[in-house]
């Protein structure tokens, strides 16, 4: 992997950074690749797995330092629901339920979350 100098720094720098902390593990796996690392050595100093290392300097590679310092866990969407919001999203599954329509949705929680 090339590397200048000037992205070797611009790692460090983030590292240093605590608004980066939850990047750390993949920003120290692209810096220890682009200072000449071997993947058997990052698995011995960052105890992480091949592909871990595979994926993050491909993701490097292909789109740049911006794509390691990006949040890219999926996740529940009703999670960032208000509480109104969720209630109208699950009042219709409740209605799709009484007609006998097939819904994911167990009916019972789907019950008393509403009455609550």
């Amino acid at each position: 992997m090339k590397s200048t100098k000037e992205e070797i720094q611009t790692i460090k720098t983030l590292l240093k950074d605590f608004r980066t902390a939850k990047y750390h593990k993949r920003l120290q796996i692209v810096l220890f690749r682009l200072m000449g690392k071997s993947y058997k050595e990052i698995i011995d100093l960052l105890d992480c797995n091949q592909t871990t290392i595979w994926r993050n300097v491909k993701k490097y590679e292909e789109f740049g330092l911006d794509s390691l310092l990006q949040e890219t866990r999926g996740g529940r969407n009703h999670a960032y629901m208000t509480v109104e919001e969720e209630k109208a999203f699950l009042a219709r599954h409740l209605k799709a339920t009484e007609a006998g329509e097939f819904v994911t949705i167990p009916y019972f929680r789907l019950i008393s979350f509403l009455h609550t």
